[in-house]
């Protein structure tokens, strides 16, 4: 009698475990929202709207398969256009977004580059959501295997995990 409450109880903790952490998974998108702002060159704020997970997968969502120096092999990224992303502030936009994220990194991205490039806002890595711990949950993400001049050390460094904001300077 006591191994079959030994056994219904490690059964019990083995679901607690596995639906634990596919909720945490599920989770994720929410528990780091992504402010997204519209600012002056001279930094007044125009509006400023968040997102959970949900927000921005009610966005156009684009495509990029790509290699990544962080990556092993092909990864296919999923998520939002910046242009997309751009659009949301409803005039002519902008000159440039600043993307920074949870460890405090920043960086400057033109806006050739989401014109021209059709860099995305990556939500999804190979279709699952990326963990914090797995650099998301939101990564920039350039088309490097669709274009060889992009794989430099400038675009890579534009190429920033963790996003939790984007700051577009309107022009």
């Amino acid at each position: 009698m006591r191994a079959v409450k030994m056994g219904i109880t490690l059964a019990l903790w083995a679901a607690v475990v596995v639906f634990g952490c596919v909720g945490g998974a599920l989770a994720q998108g929410s528990k780091y929202p992504l402010t997204v702002s519209f600012v002056t060159p001279s930094g007044e704020l125009l509006s400023e709207h968040t997102f959970d997970l949900a927000g921005i997968d009610a966005l156009p969502q684009s495509k990029i398969v790509t290699r990544t120096p962080w990556t092993h092999g092909v990864q296919a990224f999923t998520g939002p256009t910046l242009a997309a992303i751009a659009e949301l502030a409803k005039r002519p936009c902008c000159k440039e977004v600043r993307a920074y994220s949870l460890g405090d990194w920043s960086a400057t991205i033109p806006a050739t580059d989401w014109l021209r490039q059709g860099i995305i806002l990556a939500s999804r890595l190979n279709g699952a959501t990326m963990r914090v711990r797995d650099k998301g949950p939101y990564w920039i993400m350039y088309p490097i295997d669709g274009r060889r001049d992009l794989d430099t050390q400038m675009y890579q460094a534009r190429m920033i995990w963790q996003v939790k904001s984007l700051e577009f300077v309107v022009e």
